[in-house]
């Protein structure tokens, strides 16, 4: 077992707001710039991020007589207006909803049922859909508010943006200042939703004290590297995601680093804004490194002033890391963490990252990691075992679903990771393998069982399994589908590609069949029905298996974004 100390009474006893914007003394100027967009010339202060969120809290509170609890969902790709709508919501007592600006109409409308949101905040890009979703979910529609407004989209249909809904408040003067009373330990900050094996997303509930932990204690191992003045970090991962909305909303706040937001991946934008904004610092999944490691466009940018590259989402092959090293002069080291875990609870040191490259490192300070086999006994060094973790960064459990809570953590404290690995003498924490099904492309959470439903639907299917397998030109798992098909139906191209087309035009881009088909006779399940997924994934890595489907995708592994 890994502990690495500190009293968890270190952590300041505070919630996001005060942890923020409330602090004793600021290690830097109210007009420092903390994000700036890296397509545009727009950018924020911290004394403007305050001022806004103030605005907008004290406008929820006034116009929409925001109560303590209730829920905003924000739906929008990177954007340096998102953190000021955070923050406001916070500050009028609110939790926040983060959801994929890709979602279709009916994923969103279940969000919106689920989370029992009472208004939505969107990018412009995403109104149309939101718009359709909220009319499904009986959501009025002055309760739906853009960033801003976009010259494509209609204005007439009753939506406000952000700035005019804080212009139009009437603010009492007794809220001029009110903020509900907040219990850091207790109260969530954020419902974050995460797919699970079963099919249908959880909420994860994360507490004001889980955010103001994970930040406060990666400060601890950070600040000895970062400076406020000379620092920039590239934000190219999304923050509706736990990792990216901690690392790239919150800890640029709190360290004062100013950060570069991009909407998106595209290997060109990305070497470019590097170049022209002398990034020294970038959180990353682990397709970046596969470009940044193969492209021969990226010789063509001045990228010295990156100093060090975070990749996390998903593991990254050790052979990468060490490649681009060896070509570039650019270093990478791992991160590990979860929805559960409020982000990150493993990283490996800035000075530290060649001595166990593979590995996510050692747990943050004041978290606590051990390796267990069978339930019961925690594992020998270097032995496998199933990942439990304990500490302040750990999750208040899965709104509305007390059995499956109490499922993954313990009695006293420990949360079940549901992954598999082992740490080395260093204390460095190996990931090798998932006691759950869950599939991860590219950092996101595919969950085979929601895939599953979806196919056995069809006409043409009798039977089907779903799994993820390593794809190294994307390095990245990708989902196949194992079926089986009715009599009399042909297991040929055209019949995989109606159920190819069947899945990609009812999912979400990351959950497309990447991995193509393979037909079968005769899916493997044990003598309870459980679907043998380990004899699978070897089926599909033996020699000969022909997948059926797989090459529709090729073009991915040429692609230069995500």
């Amino acid at each position: 077992m890994t502990t690495q100390p500190l009293a968890h009474s270190a952590v300041p006893a505070a919630d996001i707001w005060e942890f923020l914007f409330e602090r004793p003394s600021l290690p830097f100027p109210q007009d420092h710039v903390i994000f700036r967009s890296a397509t545009t010339d727009d950018q924020w202060t911290y004394h403007g991020l305050r001022e806004r969120a103030e605005q907008f809290g004290r406008a929820l509170q006034s116009s929409w007589r925001w109560a303590k609890d209730d829920v905003l969902l924000v739906m929008a790709p990177n954007d340096i207006d998102t953190p000021p709508v955070i923050w406001g919501c916070h500050y009028a007592g609110g939790i926040v909803a983060p959801v994929n600006p890709a979602l279709s109409i009916q994923d969103l409308h279940q969000q919106i049922e689920r989370s029992e949101a009472r208004g939505l905040v969107v990018h412009p890009d995403c109104l149309l859909v939101a718009l359709k979703a909220a009319r499904i979910a009986n959501i009025p529609t002055d309760r739906i508010l853009a960033l801003r407004f976009d010259q494509q989209l209609p204005t007439n249909d009753g939506v406000s943006t952000v700035e005019q809904f804080i212009a139009n408040a009437k603010v009492a003067p007794d809220m001029m200042r009110y903020r509900p009373k907040i219990d850091p330990r207790r109260d969530t900050a954020f419902l974050v939703y995460s797919s699970g094996t079963t099919g249908h997303p959880k909420g994860v509930m994360v507490s004001h004290r889980n955010v103001v932990a994970d930040v406060f204690l990666q400060s601890l191992v950070e600040s000895a590297h970062i400076d406020w003045r000379r620092d920039r970090t590239l934000a190219v991962l999304p923050i509706y995601h736990i990792y990216g909305l901690v690392c790239l909303v919150h800890a640029p706040l709190y360290l004062g680093t100013t950060t570069i937001y991009m909407d998106k991946f595209e290997l060109i934008r990305f070497c470019r804004s590097i170049q022209d904004h002398r990034i020294t610092h970038a959180f990353v999944a682990p397709p970046i490194v596969l470009h940044l490691t193969k492209s021969d466009k990226v010789s063509e940018y001045n990228l010295r002033s990156l100093r060090m590259i975070t990749s996390g989402g998903a593991p990254l092959p050790a052979n990468l890391i060490t490649e681009l090293y060896e070509r570039r002069k650019l270093p990478v080291r791992q991160a590990y963490g979860l929805s559960e875990t409020t982000s990150i609870t493993h990283i490996q040191r800035w000075d530290d990252w060649k001595n166990g490259i593979g590995s996510n490192g050692p747990p943050l300070p004041g978290v606590e990691a051990k390796f267990v086999v069978g339930d019961t006994r925690t594992a020998a060094l270097g032995e496998e075992g199933e990942l439990w973790i304990r500490g302040p960064v750990v999750f208040n459990g899965y709104r509305g679903e007390p059995e499956l809570t109490a499922g993954c953590m313990t009695a006293d404290g420990w949360f079940k990771t549901g992954d598999i690995g082992h740490e080395d003498k260093r204390g460095n924490m190996f990931i090798t393998d998932r006691s759950k099904d869950l599939i991860k492309f590219k950092g996101y959470q595919v969950p085979p069982a929601e895939l599953e439903d979806l196919i056995i639907k069809h006409e043409a299917v009798d039977d089907v399994a779903v799994i993820g397998i390593m794809n190294e030109s994307l390095a990245s798992e990708v989902p196949l589908a194992y079926i089986v098909v009715k009599p009399g139906t042909p297991e040929d191209e055209s019949t995989a590609k109606l159920l190819l087309d069947h899945v990609k035009n009812q999912t979400v881009n990351y959950k497309h069949l990447r991995g193509g088909i393979i037909f079968t006779k005769e899916i493997p399940k044990g003598s309870s029905g459980k679907i043998l997924k380990r004899v699978l994934r070897q089926q599909a890595t033996a020699e000969g298996v022909h997948r059926v489907g797989a090459k529709e995708y090729g073009k991915y592994a040429r692609e230069v974004k995500l």
